[in-house]
């Protein structure tokens, strides 16, 4: 599923502490509602959406605290909801959940955040896809607007298993 898959990407950069079983809910209901946006509308609409859910202090970026609070809630989701997500979208998620673990939050975190000041910009996450008017999850399928070879060096160690993780046509 498409949605699930955008939702992963962003997700895989999250990691953590224990959440509320209302974050679940609020996940839920952020995945509901930006499902339509995210399929259908530029992708940085789909960003937006999900910044506006994410960045909690509201200073237009995401820190550590805030990226460890979306992991949790997110492995507290997809055990929420179980047995109901298509197979493939649970196992997307919990595999990127586990390499994310692997590789520890905060070196993922730190890698990410090129400028060094404890904080991710939409333009730090996103430096290695080239956005454009397409969905997100028609640019993060294609080969020519991911620079893998980047995002692997960012992931470590685990960035050749990025090769199986996203749908490519």
């Amino acid at each position: 599923m498409k949605k699930i898959t955008a939702f992963s990407l962003l997700s895989m950069m999250a990691a953590g502490t224990a959440v509320a079983q209302t974050d679940s809910a609020a996940l839920e209901r952020f995945v509901k509602q930006s499902q339509p946006l995210c399929e259908r509308q530029p992708a940085q609409q789909c960003i937006d959406a999900f910044w506006t859910y994410a960045d909690l202090d509201r200073d237009n970026a995401l820190n550590l605290s805030e990226v460890q609070r979306i992991r949790s809630v997110v492995e507290l989701w997809v055990v929420e909801k179980g047995k109901t997500m298509p197979p493939r979208d649970r196992s997307s998620i919990l595999m990127g959940i586990m390499m994310v673990d692997s590789a520890g939050l905060p070196t993922l975190f730190n890698n990410y955040d090129t400028s060094g000041d404890g904080k991710l910009s939409q333009k730090e996450l996103f430096a290695d896809v080239k956005l454009d008017n397409r969905p997100l999850p028609q640019i993060l399928a294609d080969r020519n607007a991911v620079d893998m070879p980047a995002t692997k060096v960012k992931l470590g160690a685990l960035g050749p298993l990025l090769d199986g993780m996203l749908t490519r046509r």
